[in-house]
């Protein structure tokens, strides 16, 4: 990329009007020139050169005010419409197996869910992590009307009916996750337990799922059509999003390598996933407060002060909250189900498969943090490691507990992440200038 060298007059205009002050640093000052105006990297280190005196300047704090933390509906969609998803499955478990038999609906699952979560975060990335997001996905819907045909036809050439299975389940997902950002929720989740009394009632399965997905796919287009064009397409890089989604198909690998959870056999297995889901959405949630944490706390620091004294407690702080809300939570709703279980007719092994999906939630929000400080790479070598780990659990069937392949497979990402995040967080100052939120 190139562009019109930008005189250093003006330069130091930009970045004085952005923070309220004059730069601490010529890094401070490339930063500003790049995020805000747009300048290219090489072009905006020269003009931040020339604007910086030969002595540093002492640290000063900002004057700029804060913003309040948003609340991002991007990182809200796949824990509201993974919520939603695990519901579906608890509901139409049964049905579906009673219908196409359980060696079917569990090949599909085992297809359905990795291929979910990978075009979620995959989508997430490219587009509904970026101002007008769903937007300029909505320029694209022929694209996206393509794709949803090729999501039933191709798996159904390979694995026949329990492709269609995870073809059409994928479709009504993914188009879930998409009309909860286009702010249809409600329809979504309408539409997904409206099927179930129809299955109840002796209705063809297959065709219910049909008529969900095509409802879902006609919903989706419509809300994309009523949203106006970007006047600037920003879309993510591919190479980041095909990391996330890569990411994205090793959790949900991660969900359906353990043959002892078993979702096929009824709606209490998928029910044991609820409550780490629920927990890790509001732990994800309360992640939102970084955006604040992070620039308050090295707020006249000098970017080379890299380990300040104190910086890095608010970040950690907002970490330590978000574990905390997800680990109270999990642990709660897991206690009410394990109360329910006898009388929705699950043995009491489903204890130790509760400490499994905990693991896995736990590693899904340490995974997710990780890629959004651009350190994606790490994260899916990660979670590449945790589900091999789960993959030879699975090969020499040795499983003295159910869930025993969660545990491990969950508990291995958590060990491998968490220093990381760590990592990070020490340096919040180097992480704010280099890593976060650039797409």
């Amino acid at each position: 990329m190139s562009g019109a060298p930008l005189e250093p007059a003006d330069g130091e205009l930009i970045v004085e009007a952005r923070l309220g002050r004059p730069p601490q640093d010529m890094l401070e000052a490339a930063v500003v020139l790049e995020a805000w105006a747009g300048v290219p990297a090489q072009s905006a280190l020269a003009t931040a050169r020339a604007l910086m005196t030969g002595a540093p300047r002492t640290p000063q704090p900002s004057v700029g005010r804060l913003p309040s933390p948003s609340v991002k509906q991007a990182a809200l969609l796949p824990g509201a419409a993974f919520i939603v998803t695990v519901i579906a499955i608890a509901c139409w478990a049964a049905p579906l197996a009673a219908s196409l038999g359980g060696g079917v609906v569990e090949r599909g699952l085992m297809l359905a869910l990795p291929l979910t979560l990978a075009l979620q975060w995959g989508l997430q990335s490219r587009y509904l992590n970026h101002p007008q997001g769903l937007a300029q996905l909505a320029a694209r819907r022929g694209a996206l009307l393509l794709g949803a045909g090729a999501l039933v036809v191709v798996p159904a050439a390979v694995l026949g009916l329990a492709g269609v299975l995870a073809g059409l389940l994928t479709v009504t997902w993914t188009g879930g996750t998409l009309l909860v950002g286009c702010r249809r929720p409600v329809a979504y989740a309408v539409t997904v337990l409206a099927a179930t009394p129809a299955m109840i009632a002796g209705v063809e399965v297959m065709a219910v799922l049909a008529a969900v997905a095509a409802l879902t796919t006609v919903a989706l287009a419509l809300a994309l059509r009523a949203l106006a064009a970007p006047a600037r397409a920003t879309p993510g890089r591919w190479e980041r999003a095909v990391a996330a989604g890569a990411i994205g198909t090793g959790l949900g690998l991660m969900l359906v390598l353990d043959r002892s959870v078993g979702f096929a056999e009824g709606a209490v297995p998928a029910l044991a996933l609820l409550p780490s889901t629920v927990a890790s959405a509001w732990g994800g949630h309360h992640l939102r407060h970084l955006e604040q944490a992070i620039p308050r706390a090295v707020s006249g620091i000098a970017a080379s002060d890299v380990y300040a004294p104190g910086a890095a407690w608010p970040p950690f702080r907002v970490l330590l909250g978000a574990l905390g809300r997800l680990l109270a939570l999990a642990a709660a709703l897991s206690a009410v189900l394990l109360v329910l279980t006898p009388w929705l007719g699950a043995s009491a092994r489903s204890a130790s498969m509760l400490v499994g999906f905990g693991l896995i939630a736990l590693a899904t929000l340490l995974v997710s943090l990780l890629e959004a400080m651009g350190r994606g790479i790490w994260a899916l070598s990660a979670v590449v490691c945790a589900a091999a780990a789960e993959a030879a659990v699975r090969l020499a069937g040795s499983e003295p507990f159910a869930g025993t392949g969660l545990v491990i497979g969950g508990a291995l990402a958590v060990v491998l992440v968490l220093p990381a995040v760590i990592g990070q967080l020490i340096a919040p100052a180097r992480t704010l200038a280099t890593a976060l939120w650039i797409p």
